[in-house]
């Protein structure tokens, strides 16, 4: 089977010499555009616990294995394009990789484009995803005053909003 992450690219390699080793866990990815090249056929293969075991884990925050997983089985991934990096070379200890994962919405039926900046971290554990920013959503519009994650919930729950209707 060719690699995922590849589709995109000129070069093509097997997925058992590409990221197979990564998504298993039986080698560390060595820069950040290769860890975000497995994360991306993570969700391919619908491994979402190497997703949830490459990310950084802030205090208080989880990660929605459920969601994540949801979000592979509905989509039908059809490639991985790499617009950018910067530093991220096995003697950075951060990088950033710019984007653009494709794949088609099964419900719909539409092709759609999942465009992102992200932030990799480096240490002892090696590369993990430390966060993102999705490009072209334009800014938003809030006609409600902004809750945030660490707010009192607006339900009256008592409990933060995160941990209620932020869920």
């Amino acid at each position: 089977m060719l690699c995922p992450c590849r589709l995109k690219d000129s070069v093509q390699k097997q997925y058992s010499e590409c990221c197979e080793p990564f998504v298993t866990g039986k080698k560390p990815a060595d820069t950040a555009e290769a860890m975000m090249r497995s994360r991306y056929t993570a969700y391919v293969v619908k491994n979402i616990d190497y997703i949830d075991q490459t990310q950084t884990s802030e205090k208080g925050e989880e990660f929605d294995k459920a969601e994540a997983l949801k979000w592979a089985e509905s989509s039908e991934w059809m490639g991985l394009e790499i617009v950018k990096t910067q530093r991220g070379t096995s003697d950075d200890k951060d990088g950033i990789v710019e984007f653009i994962a494709h794949y088609k919405d099964k419900a719909s039926g539409h092709e759609l484009a999942h465009h992102e900046v992200s932030l990799f971290q480096k240490s002892s554990g090696g590369w993990k995803f430390k966060e993102g920013q999705i490009k072209g959503a334009g800014p938003m519009k809030r006609i409600e005053p902004k809750i945030g994650r660490n707010d009192p919930c607006s339900c009256g729950s008592g409990k933060k909003y995160k941990k209620c209707c932020g869920a």
